[in-house]
Formats: structure tokens, C-alpha cells, sequence
């Protein structure tokens, strides 16, 4: 047998198999093999409508959880805003100044935390939650700056108790100043660290100086405060960059 009578007998083969199987599927297709696709045509529809439930069902709780994410922070300013109008009403001019920022920075993320919470349905899920996160992160933030500034007016006040002789009182005081601290440190994120730690470092030295009476006690407190408002201008600073606006060159701290 030649070659090219051995290509055709192939060929000739490979059609008839060929048409076997057409045959055998369309035997299939008769006897049952219509209903069965059919049937897995009808579970995989409803697989996908199962599916559609739950992500719904996802979409709808994620809504939610950024509805009450956004109705705590509104909540933190609002108590924020109560605290703030307290201490502005007892704390001397220079250190009022810096309340009145921080109170200034409160209103307005409020504005955005209301805003955000009106437009979330219609940003991407992704997108809100990353928003939510970051007004979060702010409202954290401002919580730890009002918290130290309340804890500079503590060590203010055990200055001039320690001034007068009172230590006993000055050292509870200071006490107060740093539970103080403690609320700020749970408040900031990680990157303050650094700082705090040298802030509860300054305030327990000035701590030990009061009680023992020590003639470097002013030179203790005052480096406290300067620690106060140096991390309370970071902060400052990191709210206008985070606000996007651009905050005012030489701003003395008090």
C-alpha cells in the first residue's frame, strides 16, 4: 500500500469515527443527555444567585459597619467639643490659644465626618472604608492632642503647688497628668512613640523632683511642658497636612 493510499484510508477512518461519536452524542442528547444539561444549566444559575445573596448581604453589612464607624467618630468629637469648652474656660491666655486650634480642628472634621457619611453610598467599598479609616485615624489623633494639652495644664498647676510649698498636692497632680498621658498613648498611633517615651520619661523625673523637694523642680517641669508642646505641634501639623492645609509658619507653642 502506498503512502498516499495509507493518508486516505486514515482519513477515511477518522471520518467515520468521527461521525460515530456525532451519532453516539446525539443518542446521548436523546435519551437524557438534554435533561441533564438542563439540570446542571439550573444549578450553576442558581449557584450564581446564591452567590449575588451574599455579596448583597456582605455590601449591606460592610454599609453598616461604616455607618457606625462614622456615627462613633461624630460621637468621640462631640464629647471632644464638650472637653475642649471646659478646659478653655480655666486655663490661662497663652494656653487657650492652643485649645482653640484644637477646637477649630475638631468643627471642621466633624464637617468632613458628615460629608463622608452622606456620599459613602455612592463611592466604591474600598474607597469608603479607606476614608472612614482615615477620619478615624484623625479623630484618634485629636482625642491624644487634647489629652496632653489637658495634661500640660496639670503640670501648669503642680508648678505653682510646688511653688508654694504644696507638694504633697503638686505630686498628685502630676499623677493626674500622667493618667493623662497614658489616654494619649492609646489614642496615637505607633509613630508617637518615640516622643511619649520621652514625655513620661521627662514627667516621672519631675515627679521625683517634687517629692523630694528638689531644687532643679521648675527646670524638671518645664521640660515636661516643652515635650508637651513639641509632640502637640507634630500633631498639629500632621492634622493640616492631613486636612490639606497648609499650616502657619512660626506658630510660637506656650
Amino acid at each position: 500500500m502506498t503512502l498516499d493510499r495509507t493518508q486516505r484510508f486514515a482519513a477515511a477512518a477518522l471520518a467515520v469515527s468521527a461521525f460515530s461519536i456525532a451519532l453516539a452524542l446525539f443518542a446521548y442528547w436523546r435519551s437524557g443527555g438534554r435533561q441533564d444539561a438542563e439540570r446542571t444549566h439550573a444549578e450553576i444559575r442558581a449557584d450564581i444567585d446564591s452567590l449575588r445573596e451574599k455579596q448583597t448581604e456582605l455590601v449591606q453589612r460592610t454599609r453598616a459597619s461604616l455607618d457606625s464607624a462614622y456615627a462613633a467618630s461624630h460621637d468621640r468629637l462631640t464629647r471632644l467639643r464638650e472637653t475642649l469648652r471646659i478646659e478653655k474656660d480655666r486655663v490661662e491666655a497663652g494656653m487657650r490659644a492652643q485649645l482653640e486650634r484644637a477646637d477649630t480642628d475638631v468643627n471642621r472634621l466633624a464637617s468632613a465626618i458628615e460629608t463622608a457619611a452622606r456620599t459613602a453610598r455612592d463611592s466604591t467599598i474600598a474607597a469608603a472604608e479607606q476614608t472612614e479609616k482615615a477620619l478615624t485615624r484623625r479623630s484618634r489623633a485629636l482625642e491624644g492632642r487634647v489629652a496632653l494639652l489637658r495634661a500640660k495644664y496639670k503640670v501648669r498647676r503642680a508648678q505653682v503647688l510646688s511653688e508654694g510649698h504644696e507638694y504633697v498636692e503638686a505630686t498628685r497632680v502630676l499623677a493626674n497628668a500622667a493618667d493623662l498621658l497614658d489616654v494619649a498613648e492609646e489614642r496615637l498611633t505607633r509613630d508617637h512613640d518615640p516622643a511619649l517615651g520621652a514625655l513620661r520619661l521627662a514627667l516621672h523625673e519631675a515627679a521625683a523632683s517634687v517629692q523630694a523637694h528638689a531644687i532643679d523642680t521648675r527646670d524638671r517641669l518645664e521640660e515636661v511642658l516643652r515635650k508637651t508642646d513639641g509632640l502637640v505641634k507634630t500633631l498639629e501639623d500632621e492634622e493640616d497636612s492631613a486636612a490639606g492645609r497648609v499650616s502657619a509658619p512660626g506658630r510660637p507653642s506656650t
